[in-house]
């Protein structure tokens, strides 16, 4: 889609740049429109933040044909949790007043961090983006998630709607999530502000589905589900489970999204549910990664997530432990809830009809990229290289408890779903 001909927009604002979906959409920018792009970026100079950058630029653009539209790119060294981006006055007001659109994808994504750790950028930060395009006139998109549904998740067939915000859901033990919904209840109030917004809402945002590119190597942040590709490749071991399990992959997301920013006569204060609609379930993902050439061995599921809350699952002669199962043998807690939630799509593929942005299918063809490309990165084994397998022990050869360590572990670089 290029939108070189079909916009007055000639700069924007970026946040998250370095981030998966914020590289993916900078890429989108320079490839199909003449604009500007003001990253707001945390470094110490802007040579450094500019080598951030392009680092995830190059890891989707890994013919660097985009280097001659580098030049478009404008680092600007600012922190979203302070006020004024901590800027200085006339900076801040300059970029408030130069801004044609602010694209808002930067976030806190742990999962174990604590609502006082992620409110600062998830919320904190969203409400200074919001002051700064009031400050301009300059229209927002909030890169929300789906999992604003919160607890909704475990509800049978709960179905969010694109127009849904505040669903009755609720947040126990779900900081991030609390997070996104607070930040999208917050656009919302701005609107009776003047504010212009739309949101958006990935899905479990997977890499891109021509290349199998993504930022294994690049970000801080692999995502979740690609460590749980690892701890699959490197056990061997699985479990059974038909839950559905969304795969959005990355092109998809920000080309939607950009369409949507760029179309805000039809997409203004509206919400949009960015996941497959067509979901895969988990037993299809291990699956495919069978068809791949990889040996997995089904374990039952209760004993599977003992072993790991009990540090019995060992790997060449030592416990094996992975951000994956660490974050399983914390949240496990023995009860057979399942995730049930649907999302609706019917609003973004009305906006998307004539098109031709389509969300793939999480088919074979669409793995095989995804892993080659993990496996070319050196991120995952190939099959021929995938032993030694894991095994699970009858008694653990930890000292101490071994949750307890598991809560005093770092797990800082754990990814939400996104």
């Amino acid at each position: 889609m290029d939108y070189r001909a079909k916009t007055s927009v000639k700069n924007i604002v970026l946040t998250g740049p370095t981030g998966v979906l914020g590289g993916r959409l900078l890429q989108e920018i320079l490839a199909t429109t003449d604009a500007n792009v003001y990253c707001v970026v945390r470094a110490e100079n802007k040579d450094a933040a500019r080598a951030r950058i392009e680092d995830v630029l190059y890891c989707y653009d890994e013919g660097r044909k985009l280097s001659t539209e580098a030049w478009r790119i404008i680092p600007v060294l600012g922190d979203i949790s302070q006020p004024m981006l901590g800027l200085d006055a006339s900076a801040y007001r300059d970029l408030a007043h130069l801004a044609d659109l602010v694209l808002h994808c930067a976030a806190n994504v742990s999962l174990v961090a604590s609502y006082n750790k992620i409110a600062p950028v998830n919320v904190g930060g969203t409400a200074n983006l919001i002051e700064l395009c009031l400050a301009g006139k300059a229209p927002l998109v909030f890169t929300s998630s789906f999992s604003m549904v919160g607890d909704k998740l475990y509800q049978p067939d709960f179905v969010l709607r694109e127009t849904d915000l505040d669903v009755g859901q609720g947040f126990v033990n779900m900081d991030y999530e609390r997070s996104k919904f607070t930040a999208e209840r917050m656009v919302h109030e701005a609107g009776e502000r003047g504010l212009d917004w739309v949101i958006v809402r990935p899905g479990n945002i997977w890499g891109d589905s021509r290349t199998g590119c993504y930022p294994l190597k690049q970000t801080k942040v692999k995502g979740i589900y690609y460590e749980m590709l690892k701890s699959l490749v490197e056990t061997g071991l699985t479990f059974a489970s038909d839950e559905a399990f969304d795969i959005s992959p990355v092109d998809y997301v920000a080309q939607a999204t950009l369409f949507a920013a760029m179309n805000l006569q039809s997409s203004n204060r509206r919400t949009y549910n960015l996941t497959n609609p067509r979901p895969i379930s988990y037993d299809g993902i291990v699956a495919r990664l069978r068809d791949y050439g990889y040996t997995l061995r089904d374990v039952p599921s209760k004993e599977y997530f003992e072993a790991l809350q009990e540090g019995r699952m060992h790997r060449g002669g030592t416990g094996y432990r992975s951000t994956f199962t660490d974050l399983m043998a914390i949240f496990y807690d023995g009860s057979d809830c399942k995730e049930h939630a649907k999302y609706d799509t019917s609003e973004i593929q009305e906006l998307l009809a004539n098109t031709d942005i389509r969300c793939p299918d999480s088919d074979q063809a669409l793995f095989g990229r995804y892993l080659d490309y993990a496996c070319k990165v050196g991120f995952l084994n190939a099959p021929s290289a995938q032993t030694p397998l894991a095994e699970i022990k009858r008694h653990t050869s930890m000292a101490g408890g071994y949750m307890e360590s598991l809560y005093d572990a770092d797990l800082s670089d754990a990814a939400a779903v996104r």
